[in-house]
């Protein structure tokens, strides 16, 4: 008997950890019905497969503490934000080469591009832009909303601070819109040092479940808040 598309906690495996059983229908329903489960499709080569960590890395939107210093080059930057002008650019960023002289390997194949367009395009997958003083692309990331979480999915940049610049100036608007968490998935010294946490796997599937009064919907997102404007702004006096 074949496996239901959507999977459950029955599925998930030790080894590798996690893993949950290939991700034979990536149709949205699907896919939205999976995330809110705690799981994501991803595959680095082959069929794309489910995951479910035993741990989550995540962003409890009500305890971002920016650092004074970072403050100042937010205010100091000319650089500008912007949500859902470029997702196509910002997916190529994220998939391409870090550096030239290392061998590459994304997660963000062909498939999987194609299935965060989509998302993209029926209003459940955004993007946050990052734009230099000549209008150039210089770094954003992409992800999904789940509730009243969004699941930030990857990132880049190729300017100093883009992709710092991105992942506070997200925190900013979807704390202003009644999200309460981000899920990085895995833990970065820069989110860590925001104020990032790790939660168990139920921990965050029960986070999952909670009601969600947002603001922001499906369809496109604009940006509220300038790099500035976030330099000002603290969770707890919001």
């Amino acid at each position: 008997m074949r496996p239901a598309p959507i999977p459950d906690a029955s599925r998930i495996r030790t080894s590798p950890p996690g893993f949950a059983g290939l991700a034979n229908d990536l149709s949205t329903p699907v896919v939205l019905e999976a995330m809110a489960r705690g799981f994501y499709p991803q595959g680095h080569w082959g069929a794309m497969k489910w995951w479910s960590p035993p741990e989550r890395a995540i962003m409890d939107l009500a305890s971002v503490h920016i650092a004074k210093r970072f403050r100042r080059t937010m205010r100091g930057s000319d650089m500008r934000i912007a949500f859902d002008t470029d997702f196509a650019g910002v997916i190529d960023g994220c998939a391409a080469p870090r550096a030239p002289s290392r061998p590459h390997l994304t997660w963000i194949t062909p498939k999987a591009r194609a299935l965060y367009m989509r998302l993209h395009a029926e209003g459940h997958a955004h993007s946050v832009e990052v734009f230099d003083a000549e209008g150039k692309l210089v770094g954003g990331l992409f992800g999904v909303t789940i509730g009243p979480v969004f699941s930030a999915l990857s990132m880049f940049h190729i300017a100093d601070n883009a992709s710092k610049f991105a992942i506070v100036s997200l925190y900013h608007h979807l704390a202003d819109a009644g999200f309460t968490t981000v899920d990085h998935q895995i833990m970065s010294p820069w989110v860590e040092a925001l104020g990032g946490t790790v939660l168990q796997r139920g921990e965050y599937e029960a986070l999952l479940t909670r009601p969600a009064q947002t603001t922001l919907g499906t369809g496109q997102w604009q940006a509220k808040f300038s790099l500035a404007d976030t330099a000002g702004w603290s969770p707890e006096t919001a």
